[in-house]
């Protein structure tokens, strides 16, 4: 996916050095050195130093900024962020509900269409002559209610029923 080469930093026995160098917090190379002498004639582990400074220079100023934000931008920023945030609902459910309201139009269509197509095409149906026209024509009718308590103890004598 990318490509890697192969980066040195400085020469191979000289790294360590280097890298010992730019921990320090007044990065200074100690005069007579033997890290001396090679520097100013080695241009690889010049460049490595100068890269080293310029990146840790980079890391100092990103983890400290130099100038606090204004209050006026804060509130601004901040004002974005509400208004975005009362947006973002509108945003998702708005594209849901124009799926809804279009699925619920062509639902009407086909049923519409499958209404007219059963209405024309669809077999016409006989009413059967021998149908009873009541709900409860074919079931048999109900005993009659007794008329006193007489035909009611008549009835309990008859099924061999005691009181």
């Amino acid at each position: 996916m990318f490509l890697r080469t192969k980066v040195q930093f400085g020469c191979p026995e000289y790294q360590a050095s280097l890298e010992d160098i730019l921990l320090r917090d007044p990065v200074t190379v100690e005069p007579g050195s033997r890290l001396e002498s090679h520097l100013q004639g080695c241009v690889g582990c010049r460049q490595a130093l100068n890269d080293g400074l310029t990146a840790s220079k980079l890391m100092r100023h990103a983890r400290y900024p130099e100038h606090a934000s204004s209050p006026a931008f804060v509130t601004r920023v901040m004002a974005s962020i509400r208004e975005a945030a009362q947006a973002a609902p509108n945003a998702i459910w708005r594209p849901l509900e124009l799926l809804a309201s279009r699925m619920a139009l062509v639902a009407a269509v086909v049923l519409l269409a499958l209404s007219v197509y059963l209405r024309e095409f669809a077999p016409a149906r006989t009413v059967a002559v021998n149908a009873p026209a009541e709900i409860g024509a074919g079931l048999p009718e109900p005993p009659g209610q007794p008329a006193d308590a007489d035909e009611v103890l008549m009835s309990l004598a008859d099924t061999g029923d005691a009181i």
